[in-house]
Order: C-alpha cells, then sequence, then structure tokens
C-alpha cells in the first residue's frame, strides 16, 4: 500500500459526518439566493443547505 493509499484510508476511518445547526443555517439562508424551482431544464436540484453539509464534513 503506498503513502497516498494509507493516508487515504486513515482519514476514511475517521470520517464523521457534520450537520449544519439549525440557528446557523436559518442565518446562511437569509444571504443565498433562492433555490431553482423543481422540474426546471438543467442539472438535478442539489437543497443548499444537503450541499453545505457536505461541504464542512469534508474540511
Amino acid at each position: 500500500m503506498t503513502r497516498i493509499q494509507q493516508k487515504w484510508k486513515d482519514k476514511k476511518d475517521n470520517f464523521t459526518i457534520l450537520n449544519i445547526p439549525d440557528e446557523l443555517w436559518d442565518e446562511i439562508r437569509n444571504i443565498l439566493p433562492r433555490e431553482k424551482p423543481p422540474k426546471t431544464i438543467g442539472r438535478p436540484n442539489v437543497p443548499f443547505r444537503k450541499v453545505l453539509d457536505g461541504v464542512s464534513s469534508i474540511s
């Protein structure tokens, strides 16, 4: 196993999912643009909160 693979494995074992608290989300939601309406043309909709939860869990 290479050093990179070992480092990734170690990180993967320590991975935790973080969720943005409701109070913080209420503050952040006010500064974001409106989400796309359902069934619009283009990429599938992903809720902003789900995206932010994902970003916070990586950092």
